[in-house]
């Protein structure tokens, strides 16, 4: 797609479809603590999300965010970064699985913030997104942590074709990712999500 983007001129046509499937919960996630745990390129999907609660920044307790990466080279959004750690209301947390000799922060896969990040378990909200074994580790370690299953949302990918659920390319169990997803409550596929392959 971005090969047929780039050959593409000034007045030239493009079509856009969707959107398609499921959003983040955002507007469930209102009067809770809301963790978001990225991983990789997974910032960029949570990303929009992160916006909105940050635009209605007094409806949410405390917002975290756990972003991991393999290594400092690969941290996307830098000065948006930065300027997110700069605020007070807004707990931020970045890891990378291999440090150079630049890196000064944590080092480690990203579910090992989970037990350092400020939020309370019980009233926390999780928004997921990042490679599946990562995010199966992430769900994980937030249930060890005292977040429910049915408070955890994940965002899975498939490769979709027809984007309405009937040619089958994206399907996951019973559901397609395309309109039943591409976010799911943890607690609704963890019995999928657990196995490989699917």
């Amino acid at each position: 797609v971005t090969k047929a983007m780039r050959a593409l001129k000034a007045g030239d046509a493009v079509g856009v479809r969707g959107p398609f499937g499921t959003a983040w919960p955002v507007k469930e996630a209102r009067g809770y603590d809301v963790v978001f745990v990225a991983g990789g390129i997974g910032l960029a999907p949570l990303r929009p999300a992160l916006y909105q609660v940050l635009a209605q920044r007094d409806r949410y307790g405390k917002i975290v965010l756990l972003y991991g990466t393999r290594s400092p080279e690969d941290i996307l959004f830098r000065s948006e970064l930065e300027k997110w750690r700069a605020r007070f209301d807004l707990e931020i947390y970045v890891t990378v699985d291999y440090a150079n000799s630049k890196w000064h922060g944590n080092v480690g896969v990203v579910t090992r913030l989970i037990s350092k990040a400020p939020f309370d378990p019980l009233n926390t909200l999780a928004m997921v997104c990042g490679p599946e074994v990562m995010m199966r580790f992430t769900a994980l370690e937030l249930q060890k942590r005292g977040v429910p299953g049915d408070h955890i949302y994940i965002s899975m990918e498939r490769n979709m074709k027809c984007g309405t659920g009937i040619c089958g390319h994206c399907q996951f169990g019973p559901y397609f990712v395309c309109k039943d997803g591409p976010v799911f409550r943890y607690d609704r596929v963890h019995h999928l999500f657990e196995r490989r392959e699917i």
